[in-house]
């Protein structure tokens, strides 16, 4: 029992050093102030603002060997209840497909949240939030015919950005709890930015899911482009590399709009 725990543990400490290691990496990298959220899984801590909406409309498509699965309209629905409190619901559709089988369609995995900024960076040269968020299917429908997973998830995360001599960064960290048959996982992103062009933001992120039965790593790349004043265009392309079989890494595309007012 103790040899397998001290395994368990010594491999645990294995993948927080590369996890640690990758962080480093992309630290090295970043050379402007790094902003997480859509079209990128790692958050950030920042809050749409007082009375203000930011809604971002996407498609996203993921694909494992054997079936595809496409959320669109993707609706993630943001206000601002103050300066430092973000109110967030985001209900997809999905439509989804295995191999040999027909196209099937319906409600996705509804996801609330609430985000409290509760370390601004103006006073202490960071910003911290907490980011606690609950999903689950929205039909019971959707879980019977395949569509989305049983169960539900509690995510509770810690989100850090700060900037050094021009260089910025975003961080999360935290424990997803999974019900039912599910492994309850940690999880950790960190994303890099830059101006690339007249408007327009380049981002790459890492985003680390761990549990005790495998870890997978996310390479992502994005973009931001600012339309005008209330409109900015997102994308992004990823894949996950790990120890899940090939039938259950995803490819990962997301295109949408982001709405502010």
């Amino acid at each position: 029992m103790h040899s397998g725990t001290s395994r368990s543990d010594a491999a645990e400490t294995r993948r927080a050093t590369r996890l640690l290691t990758l962080c480093a990496l992309m630290l090295a990298a970043g050379s402007a102030p790094a902003q997480g959220g859509p079209p990128l899984v790692t958050d950030d801590p920042e809050t749409p603002g007082d009375g203000k909406w930011e809604i971002n409309v996407g498609a996203i498509a993921t694909h494992t060997r054997g079936r595809w699965e496409i959320a669109a309209p993707d609706a993630d629905i943001n206000y601002g209840w103050g300066d430092r409190v973000q109110l967030k619901l985001d209900v997809p559709r999905v439509t989804a497909r295995d191999d040999g089988q027909h196209w099937k369609s319906g409600a996705g995995e509804g996801n609330a949240g609430v985000k409290w900024r509760f370390i601004d960076q103006e006073h202490a040269g960071f910003s911290l939030s907490t980011y606690p968020q609950y999903s689950r299917s929205v039909l019971d429908s959707s879980t019977r015919r395949g569509i989305t997973g049983p169960g539900h998830q509690f995510f509770l995360p810690i989100e850090l950005s700060t900037e050094v001599d021009g260089m910025g960064v975003a961080v999360e960290v935290g424990r997803n709890f999974v019900s039912g048959a599910g492994q309850n996982q940690w999880v950790a992103g960190i994303v890099a930015a830059h101006g690339c062009g007249d408007g327009v933001e380049c981002m790459v992120e890492l985003h680390e899911t761990q549990s005790p039965r495998e870890h997978l790593t996310l390479l992502n790349f994005g973009t931001r482009w600012k339309l005008d004043e209330s409109a900015t265009l997102l994308a992004a392309a990823g894949r996950e590399f790990g120890t899940r079989s090939d039938e259950r890494r995803q490819a990962l595309i997301y295109l949408g709009v982001q709405f502010t007012r």
